[in-house]
């Protein structure tokens, strides 16, 4: 198998899809069909969306990736995005069009990552954080950044919250959790190894697992009690996008709100309390 270069996935992946198009295996031509045809589609995709849009399994996918010279399906994805991104070059819109192009793109991605949320998810995510002895926020690189806002927001309440975004540590926490507890683990393709791991642990220890993803269908929900979707158009090429952050911490205030009321007067207490606490570091 021959790896394409740089140069050759901006330039030629298309055609070199179409060239070795009669040698792939009967279920690679189902796959090369939908990149050819739907191209920003795929990019898009998990490897189980496109694995079901084909009607094939996920390993046939990944032996597609390979046959037409990449070691995986990020990699080939990445190489999607490039070729897609480089027909696209020659449009310079002006900074005005640009502003209110990304203002509408994240109005849009907020009124879609509400339509994918359901009161029952909410209800039952804030009743088991309610319940719960001890909570943990946990997500690497920008979902990380999510995590930390979500301690920071839910620690206002008196709530037992902790916080990681270390891949080994967060193993090590996840491994000390009980029935009693709950993670919420943040992963917007819901494939992050240390995500997946994590979330895995804490399962097997029998805690409740909040997972917020934009993949319904990604590897990290096969061990989560609750599903949170967020809406997200994220490109291969433009991870940790401050629109799928945006979308992660509309969900959270979502819920911080659904507690807020469950909690009453204690809830407003809380924050009062900590209001004053922190307008001491103010002038």
């Amino acid at each position: 198998m021959k790896i394409m270069t740089n140069q050759q996935t901006t330039t030629n992946l298309f055609s070199h899809i179409r060239s070795v198009y009669p040698s792939l295996t009967k279920t690679e031509k189902k796959v090369a069909d939908i990149v050819l045809d739907e191209p920003a589609v795929v990019m898009y995709a998990s490897i189980t969306d496109l694995a079901e849009k084909a009607a094939i399994g996920e390993s046939s996918v990944l032996r597609f990736c390979r046959s037409v010279g990449y070691k995986g399906f990020q990699d080939f994805k990445i190489a999607l995005a490039q070729s897609v991104t480089t027909e696209l070059e020659n449009t310079s819109p002006s900074m005005d069009s640009r502003i209110e192009e990304l203002t509408e793109k994240n109005k849009r991605l907020l009124q879609d990552t509400a339509g994918l949320l359901s009161e029952t998810e909410i209800d039952r995510s804030a009743k088991l954080l309610l319940n719960s002895k001890r909570i943990l926020f946990f997500g690497v690189g920008s979902s990380g950044t999510t995590a930390q806002n979500a301690h920071f927001r839910f620690l206002r309440l008196g709530l037992p919250v902790e916080v990681v975004t270390d891949a080994h540590l967060g193993s090590v926490k996840a491994s000390l959790l009980s029935s009693e507890d709950v993670i919420v683990v943040f992963s917007v393709s819901g494939s992050t190894v240390d995500s997946v791991d994590v979330a895995q642990i804490a399962h097997e220890k029998g805690t409740k697992v909040i997972v917020t993803t934009s993949h319904v269908k990604s590897p990290a929900t096969k061990y989560a009690d609750v599903v949170l979707l967020s809406a997200s158009r994220e490109k291969p090429t433009e991870g940790s996008a401050f629109s799928s952050i945006i979308a992660q911490l509309h969900i959270m205030e979502i819920l911080f709100d659904s507690i807020f009321s469950m909690m009453g007067k204690r809830a407003q207490e809380s924050m009062e309390l900590t209001a004053k606490a922190s307008s001491r570091k103010l002038y």
